[in-house]
């Protein structure tokens, strides 16, 4: 096993390296001047000049590279281009809000859509499995920028139950104002479990196992959850693990409609003003949290169910 979490480790830090590197070529290949950006459009040669050197901007590719990764060896990210923060206190100001978004956005999926998903395994043909493929069809079909737009429109300001958008004081507050957003970014997540569920169970209500606890006189739903349910979590912690990295990182579209102040938002306006301290500093963080969460997800199926363990020879 440690060996394992070692390879594990070592291939994070390769895709950690490789994600910065790549956000930072397609960065500067960007026909645009990030210095220009900073100082404004009237601002003399001399100003642009010194902002150029300031932020290292007047070397080659190369050493701009350079400059970054070894600023970053010493534990600074730099400083934002747009608000002359440091990186560092903005990720850790938004850091916060990005994590409760992706939590209650993983908490609805799995809530709503595993048993949907249980629910059509077992009524398989039937009428439930028919209303968990429209479910599954409409929550994968529809982008998240209308349905948030319509989320906004319909439950905002048509019906007036949820704030239009903000962060809320207050637990009460950040509650009312975290559901709309959670739910619009959840409905695509839902529409997965659902499929992965009812994948799984089906394929596992089938097994010799159940069809014996079937003969034996077992209750169904003891059957259903206990029998077929214990096998088929594995699967579905990895999916987990992938959309919990992903959440975590993106949620863009609905972090700028809602204006909820995250990672997602705060990427969009750092990608619009050229800021790429910001933009390597976010991208550094969501990468790492992919790779910590898709590393505990492997570890947590390792342990549901020992044939993913690499120690494992099928005797």
């Amino acid at each position: 096993m440690i060996a394992f979490v070692l390879r594990r480790l070592v291939w994070s830090l390769a895709a950690i390296v490789l994600v910065v590197s790549a956000t930072f070529a397609m960065v500067v290949a960007i026909p645009a001047d990030p210095a220009r950006a900073l100082v404004g459009a009237h601002a003399d040669a001399e100003t642009l000049g010194r902002a150029r050197a300031h932020y290292c901007l007047d070397r080659s590719l190369p050493e701009q590279y350079g400059c970054y990764v070894g600023r970053l060896a010493h534990g600074d990210l730099g400083e934002s281009y747009r608000t002359r923060r440091p990186v560092a206190d903005i990720l850790w100001a938004r850091a916060w809000p990005t994590v409760q978004l992706a939590l209650a956005a993983l908490v609805l999926q799995l809530a709503i859509g595993l048993p949907l998903g249980a629910w059509s395994a077992v009524r398989r043909g039937r009428w439930p499995d028919r209303v968990g493929g429209v479910i599954t069809l409409v929550g994968a079909s529809v982008p998240t920028f209308v349905l948030g737009t319509l989320a906004v429109y319909v439950l905002a300001f048509g019906a007036g139950w949820f704030p239009v958008a903000g962060y809320g004081e207050g637990l009460a507050g950040r509650l009312h104002h975290l559901l709309l957003p959670a739910l619009t970014l959840a409905c695509a997540g839902i529409a997965t479990y659902v499929r992965v569920a009812r994948a799984e169970l089906i394929e596992q209500l089938a097994a010799d196992h159940v069809r014996t606890a079937r003969a034996k006189g077992v209750a169904e739903m003891s059957v259903v959850f206990r029998h077929a349910g214990r096998n088929a979590v594995a699967p579905l912690v990895a999916v987990a693990g992938v959309d919990l990295g992903v959440l975590f990182g993106g949620a863009v579209v609905t972090q700028t409609v809602f204006a909820w102040p995250g990672l997602g938002r705060e990427t969009l306006l750092a990608v619009l003003d050229l800021d790429l301290p910001l933009i390597l500093g976010v991208t550094l963080l969501a990468a790492v949290a992919v790779v910590i969460v898709n590393l505990v997800a492997d570890l947590v199926v390792t342990r549901l169910d020992p044939r993913t363990d690499p120690r494992f020879d099928g005797s």
